[in-house]
């Protein structure tokens, strides 16, 4: 029966895959979610931006809530068509690989746990199930779920990364935009096309910590050292929330191809080993306009504050971070997409001031997009300790209870569910937000088995 089970988490998953869903664009998967909703006859609630909710009467007198986001990141090494094409996965030993985009577990392997879970009926709580949206871009989805539905006060998040870790605080982040409208003058100099690749990239706040080198501070660098180097067209990164590991940058230079390449050949990049595949191209091509403001762009990028900014001095986790992730041109319009992520408001706030005042010293039009918060952390927590006493005793080893500094729904549901208790648990997903991304088979299974338990255990409390 047990194998049983583990097929359907699988087999939902696969389901899943197949279905387009990037952020703010999950009408199929909210759809795919409504029809298992009707055809196992649980409750379910369409609401704003594609979210759905599902409930179960388990017949109990607990409630517990589950969660999880059906939105994905898409990346690929080429221009995949993620509008009508679901994920071109295979299986790889142990792992769920794609060939060369984006996976997606993070989150739809949190999806298929849930929906299995809610096959159980064996000593199960009432489940209520909130599958939010748009959790990769703007958490629009959390942030206008409505919220009268719930009923329970203890909540598992689905929506971690790495198996036997308890998730129980997260960074809040926000999402800048800083743009400029351009002109473009003649210049007779050299024109080449600088493109890089191979670097590792990743997700902006689980692997902030680990120095991976940016795609667009490694060119801004280049073209700084070149020293004469005017920009025409260039095209660095995805998202804000993800670490650019390719694109390519068109640019003015009086200095002939060997010098340029010599150039950069002799600069200290500082790779970091995870960056080991980094390469670069340089070629000559046909072109004769430059953008007028070029200087102000190359300042502004050399100038953002990058990477891991402070640390917790207790335990040197990240406290502060920012990552450049985009940097584009459409429409006569350079567009920059800058994320801060902090656990502090103030030092975010001081962040946020120092990155509109760069901008306006160099004429950039200065956004915040979204602002999302911190999930703070809890001293005295029931399901901490449900999973943490469940996880020992199947598998005979501590789980590690531990803050997050990617930013998480959690601190949204923690600001809309008076008094609620949350944690985050997941099977182990590798390098979420890439082409390398992959979930553990193995892993998917002990988890579905620890959050089972934990569940019957919640069930079995004589009070909360």
């Amino acid at each position: 029966m047990e194998n049983e089970k583990m097929k359907t988490v699988f087999k939902y998953f696969e389901e899943i895959m197949s279905i387009p869903r990037e952020s703010g664009k999950e009408e199929r998967i909210a759809q795919y979610l409504i029809n298992y909703a009707k055809e196992s006859n649980i409750e379910y609630h369409f609401g704003k931006y594609n979210t759905v909710f599902l409930r179960k009467n388990n017949n109990s007198d607990k409630t517990i809530i589950l969660q999880a986001h059906s939105d994905m990141v898409c990346v690929s090494t080429n221009d995949y068509d993620f509008d009508n094409k679901g994920i071109p996965f295979y299986i790889d030993g142990d792992y769920y690989r794609a060939k060369n985009t984006s996976l997606g577990a993070d989150d739809g392997i949190g999806v298929a746990i849930i929906l299995a879970i809610l096959q159980e009926n064996e000593n199960m709580p009432n489940i209520e199930a909130i599958i939010t949206t748009q959790e990769e871009t703007t958490m629009i989805g959390a942030m206008n779920f409505d919220y009268s539905l719930i009923t329970g006060k203890t909540l598992i998040s689905l929506d971690g990364i790495r198996e036997g870790e308890i998730e129980a605080s997260s960074a809040g982040m926000s999402s800048i935009t800083l743009s400029k409208k351009i002109n473009y003058i003649s210049d007779n100099s050299k024109f080449y096309k600088l493109s890089v690749k191979g670097l590792k990239g990743g997700h902006s706040g689980d692997d902030i910590n680990k120095n991976r080198t940016n795609a667009i501070k490694l060119i801004t660098q280049i073209l700084k050292n070149l020293d004469d180097t005017k920009i025409s067209s260039i095209e660095i990164g995805k998202r804000d929330n993800v670490i650019p590991s390719d694109g390519y940058v068109i640019f003015s230079s009086k200095k002939d191809i060997e010098t340029i390449k010599s150039n950069i050949d002799s600069l200290d990049l500082k790779l970091e080993k995870d960056d080991r595949d980094y390469s670069y191209k340089i070629e000559a091509i046909n072109r004769n306009k430059i953008i007028e403001t070029s200087i102000s762009i190359i300042n502004v990028l050399d100038n953002l504050k990058n990477g891991l900014i402070e640390v917790y001095k207790e335990d040197n986790f990240p406290l502060l971070s920012a990552n450049i992730g985009k940097v584009s041109i459409e429409d006569s319009v350079l567009t920059i997409k800058y994320s801060i992520r902090s656990s502090n408001s103030l030092k975010e706030d001081e962040l946020i001031k120092e990155t509109r005042n760069l901008a306006n010293k160099y004429g950039f039009e200065f956004i915040i997009d979204s602002s999302k918060p911190f999930f703070p952390y809890k001293e005295k927590s029931n399901v901490r300790e449900l999973l943490k006493n469940s996880y020992k005793e199947l598998f005979g080893k501590e789980a590690i209870v531990k803050k997050i500094h990617a930013c998480m729904e959690c601190g949204i549901l923690s600001n809309n569910i008076n008094n609620v208790d949350i944690c985050t648990i997941a099977p182990t997903i590798e390098n979420c937000h890439s082409v390398n991304e992959s979930v553990s088979i193995s892993s998917t299974k002990r988890v579905y088995k620890w959050l089972k338990d934990t569940l019957i255990r919640f069930n079995e409390l004589e009070e909360l």
